[in-house]
């Protein structure tokens, strides 16, 4: 009844023997090349992927980001003595950055990042809408009462924040654990678990920080290295890399690398965040400390190493060239970590090598992604509501990134001026008290403001088009 072809026609067994049983195997290099089920799965998500959709997280992310420029104008000014001094100017200016733009940012794409490798549903409208009020009510709470000297107001505002951080956790942690075939198994999604994971404890330490005293080994530096090192390379740190092991391949039109190298590193990063938050508690850094820091470095490598030889694969911008530069900074304050932890002199006291170590976290790697990822953001506006995303139909987009008109804001000689400006700066950190780090410093801190002025510029204008291009359709 139903004709077989030659293509459906069973394979017929005789009693001849093969004359080569080992042709019909594969070899051990094709058994090596061949794509895991994660890597079909990354394929297919790379072919057709629905779009992130933009979030009020999103807008109030670029909206920090203006306010984190005007802050840092005014702490220019200040350092000049242009305007009157205001102690808490430093502090607003890096956490508003930081935990005001880095963070809202994360919190509007991780899940909906998550829901796409997974194929799950993500959390609703309005969902998003009760959370983006709560953390920035709680943010606003949190800095006027570190401000004004307020602690009650303060630990309010933080324990808001750390509750809609473990809501953050547990909807990463609910769409793995009813995820099918294996998607879970992801390192982009074990990044997504573990950076919220490890803010909780980074908001935990805060309380005793800022607002409690606590008494612990390491005394009140321990209390805040661990801080630092949970919010800076915990959250920010690994949600951004696990983000980037997805979306940077993206933007240079090439696939990733290596799947290999970031499964190895995911374990190599989990294995060193943990002493490198818990070893400052403890007053152990020649030991606790010194072995996480080891791992980090270690994952971090593969991690530099891949996003290069993806880079060097694909097709180059500005915008990739610099997320892609502003990684090397992220361990900029690791390489003075072994002078601190050893005691070995570098002729700089620590309080000032911490100041520039921070620098260099903050304006070289925290600033120039969330500025890259506002201006994708910025881009998706043009996404119709409710279209279909995906590389399959015409000028579609595949999550952040477009494929067409990748927007960029710099060019190789800006990124290579806003990354020379920012090691100027770091140095005056370092020799603060010599005349010429005033030659560094002004100049350096010039090219950054007029360079991020430059870039938040582009961002209205990608905006705008995008609103103005809409509503002409």
């Amino acid at each position: 009844m139903f004709a077989i072809t030659d293509t459906q026609r069973p394979s017929e067994r005789t009693c001849m023997p093969d004359p080569n049983p080992r042709d019909s195997r594969p070899t051990d290099a094709e058994r090596r090349s061949a794509p895991t089920d994660i890597e079909r799965q990354s394929a297919r998500r790379s072919a057709a992927d629905p779009p992130l959709s933009m979030t009020p997280f999103h807008v109030a992310g670029i909206g920090f980001l203006f306010v984190g420029f005007a802050l840092a104008c005014y702490q220019g000014l200040q350092g000049f003595g242009l305007v009157p001094q205001v102690s808490w100017i430093t502090w607003t200016h890096i956490h508003f950055v930081t935990i005001g733009a880095f963070t809202q940012l994360l919190f509007g794409t991780l899940p909906q990042l998550t829901a796409r490798i997974l194929e799950r549903p993500g959390p609703s409208t309005r969902a998003f809408g009760t959370v983006f009020l709560g953390l920035n009510g709680a943010l606003l709470l949190a800095w006027y009462g570190r401000a004004a000297g307020e602690p009650l107001l303060f630990d309010v505002g933080l324990g808001t924040i750390w509750l809609l951080t473990g809501w953050l956790f547990a909807v990463v942690l609910v769409m793995a654990v009813r995820s099918e075939d294996g998607r879970a198994r992801d390192p982009t999604v074990g990044f997504s678990l573990l950076s919220p994971f490890v803010y909780l404890i980074g908001l935990t330490l805060a309380f005793g920080l800022y607002s409690h005293g606590w008494d612990v080994p390491g005394g009140w530096y321990g209390l805040r290295e661990a801080h630092v090192h949970a919010n800076a390379w915990g959250f920010l740190g690994l949600a951004a890399i696990g983000t980037l092991y997805d979306l940077f391949p993206r933007l240079v039109d090439a696939t990733l690398y290596s799947d290999r190298l970031k499964r190895y590193s995911f374990p190599l990063f989990a294995a060193g965040i943990v002493p490198l938050v818990v070893g400052p508690v403890l007053g152990m850094g020649k030991t606790v400390t010194a072995i996480g820091l080891v791992l980090y470095a270690a994952g971090y490598v593969l991690y530099v190493y891949t996003l290069a030889r993806t880079y060097r694969a694909g097709t180059s911008n500005g915008t990739a060239l610099s997320v892609l530069v502003a990684q090397l900074w992220l361990l900029g304050p690791a390489s003075f970590a072994p002078f601190i932890l050893f005691g070995v002199p570098l002729g700089i006291p620590d309080p000032w090598i911490e100041t520039g170590a921070l620098h260099f976290f903050f304006l070289g790697w925290a600033l120039p992604v969330a500025l890259a990822g506002s201006l994708l953001v910025a881009r998706s506006l043009e996404w119709a509501p409710g279209a279909d995303g995906g590389d399959a139909g015409e000028d579609r987009v595949a999550g952040l990134v477009p494929t067409t008109d990748l927007p960029s804001a710099l060019g190789p000689r800006s990124v290579l001026a806003w990354n020379l400006a920012v090691l100027a700066v770091g140095i005056g950190f370092f020799y603060q008290d010599q005349s010429w780090s005033v030659l560094l410093h002004g100049p350096g801190y010039a090219v950054v403001l007029s360079i991020w002025g430059s870039y938040l510029v582009t961002i209205v204008d990608r905006g705008w088009s995008a609103r103005v291009s809409k509503s002409g359709s």
